[in-house]
């Protein structure tokens, strides 16, 4: 989680508890008709904050997906980036059709390593 939202969440929380405490002590101290009166408010002041969030949720573009990724015959294929991945093929099994990857996505066949970010340390093997 962001900083800022781990932050908004802490600070919601904390106000929150306050709030709470303070009508609280309110009801105690002073008279319920007072503390039901600022009840009220803070609750409809809550009520629309949580409409605000709810519409901009709802009208908020839902995130795209990534391409297809695929891996046959010991390969190591994937959306992002690869590390120390190893990748081994000892068959002498031909590939599929479709394990080039002509739909657009990311593929590995044959003992290869794909991705779609960076590779980095990696070893692909194809023994026959």
């Amino acid at each position: 989680m962001a900083g800022w939202r781990r932050y908004l969440w802490w600070a919601s929380a904390v106000l929150g508890g306050a709030v709470a405490v303070g009508l609280t002590v309110l009801a105690v101290v002073g008279d319920l008709d007072t503390a039901g009166q600022v009840a009220s408010v803070v609750g409809a002041m809550t009520g629309l904050a949580a409409l605000g969030l709810s519409v901009h949720a709802a009208l908020r573009p839902a995130p795209s997906p990534g391409p297809p990724v695929r891996a046959q015959g010991g390969s190591n294929a994937a959306g992002g980036s690869i590390r120390s991945a190893s990748a081994r093929d000892t068959g002498t099994v031909p590939a599929g059709p479709d394990a080039g990857g002509g739909n657009g996505g990311i593929s590995a066949s044959g003992g290869s390593n794909a991705a779609g970010g960076d590779i980095d340390g990696s070893t692909a093997h194809r023994g026959g």
